[in-house]
């Protein structure tokens, strides 16, 4: 009976270490890409000198990235969690 108990432990926490993983992964991007788009937004390619006039479009950019990327973690999270109950 115990290793059986092991056994379901380890793949529980194998499954919260690879939500976790992804999660993570996935804030990262978002915000890697909300910080592309609020460089792109604050100097825009059609600009003939490139030099940032203003800070906010790219912190904007930042904590719109973070929000998508905290919203979409706790999806991953979620949805993890609910597949590891039906097991």
């Amino acid at each position: 009976m115990l290793p059986i108990c092991y056994q379901f432990r380890d793949e529980s926490l194998l499954q919260i270490r690879n939500n976790a993983t992804v999660a993570v992964g996935i804030n990262f991007l978002s915000v890697l890409a909300g910080t592309v788009i609020g460089t792109w937004v604050a100097v825009p390619p059609t600009q003939e000198r490139r030099e940032i006039s203003s800070i906010q479009p790219i912190l904007i950019g930042v904590g719109i990235g973070e929000i998508i990327g905290l919203i979409l973690a706790l999806i991953v999270i979620w949805m993890g969690n609910k597949n590891e109950r039906s097991i």
